[in-house]
């Protein structure tokens, strides 16, 4: 049995006391790749300078493989505010950046992102728009940032990763950021990433224009009010999914209000497996295959 957490962020401050059991936990669970994700410049750095750097990673990489990603998370758009002009350069510039990055070490930067829309914008205003921006205004920051990343990922043909979040607060049925993200990036490949789409989405990813798509599945679907994630679970033909943890974030319910972790994945693997009626090592190994087929991992 295999696993893949396709969405770890490993360099959190949290991680620092016991990385060491960390990774060994995540291989006594069946982990054996760990995609660490960027989310802006500086992390993107980063994350590449853990895989290749960190002693822990090292003595752990003949069983465990660790890549890594570069991108922006649409909560950093607020950064690309002012005339048009100078939003355009700043762009440039820091896709520019990322490239290089890529270019650094094309063998371990396997995707690009996370990237993508997230119009809810009641959590951490004060942190993610301290410019006081009209929320029309970030909106439009956040399509171009992702548009450029977009870019990027064709240029370089690498799968994008897209973090999508819609505002239901107010509206339960509101799918205006899948909608828009999805229209975005038609017809190329790439991980929805902590995948939260309502039924019509679901329904919609399975059509021939997303046809390169996996849908990641985190530990959330654990959480007794997300029936919707379990239901998308059971509607997607297991060749479509893929397995993540957002760690350090978003631990299964089993440990709710904790630090979440690698080992995670194989609580969400074995909860799909009851609702698909399959054994949890067809639905790891299945993941696995999925995996490795789009971003082209040596296995």
């Amino acid at each position: 049995m295999t696993l893949i957490d396709t969405h770890a962020h490993l360099y959190w401050d949290s991680f620092k006391p016991d990385f060491d059991q960390v990774i060994q936990r995540a291989l006594d669970a069946g982990i054996t790749t760990i995609f660490n994700v960027g989310v802006d410049v500086e992390k993107s750095r980063q994350t590449l300078d853990q895989i290749t750097n960190n002693l822990t990673m090292k003595q752990f990489s003949d069983s465990i493989s660790f890549y890594s990603t570069i991108g922006i998370h649409p909560h950093e758009a607020y950064k690309y505010s002012g005339k048009e002009q100078e939003t355009r350069y700043k762009l440039q510039k820091d896709m520019e950046t990322l490239e290089e990055i890529y270019r650094s070490n094309p063998k371990k930067v396997i995707g690009v992102g996370e990237c993508g829309l997230d119009f809810f914008f009641k959590n951490n205003s004060d942190f993610y728009n301290p410019n006081n921006l009209s929320e029309e205004v970030l909106k439009d920051l956040q399509r171009k940032l992702l548009q450029s990343q977009i870019d990027l990922a064709k240029k370089l043909d690498l799968p994008i990763i897209l973090h999508i979040r819609d505002d239901r607060s107010s509206d339960p049925n509101n799918s205006e950021c899948w909608k828009e993200a999805l229209d975005m990036i038609s017809g190329y490949k790439g991980i929805l990433h902590c995948y939260s789409g309502l039924i019509n989405t679901t329904k919609r990813i399975t059509n021939n224009e997303l046809t390169n798509f996996l849908v990641s599945f985190a530990a959330n679907i654990t959480y007794p009010k997300n029936q919707y994630l379990r239901e998308a679970a059971e509607f997607l033909p297991l060749e479509k999914i893929c397995l993540e943890t957002d760690s350090p974030f978003l631990a299964p319910q089993s440990k709710r209000g904790q630090r979440n972790e690698p080992e995670a994945v194989l609580e969400s693997a074995k909860l799909i497996a009851e609702i698909k009626g399959v054994s949890h090592g067809e639905v790891a190994n299945q993941t696995t295959q999925n995996v490795v087929k789009l971003f082209g991992l040596q296995k």
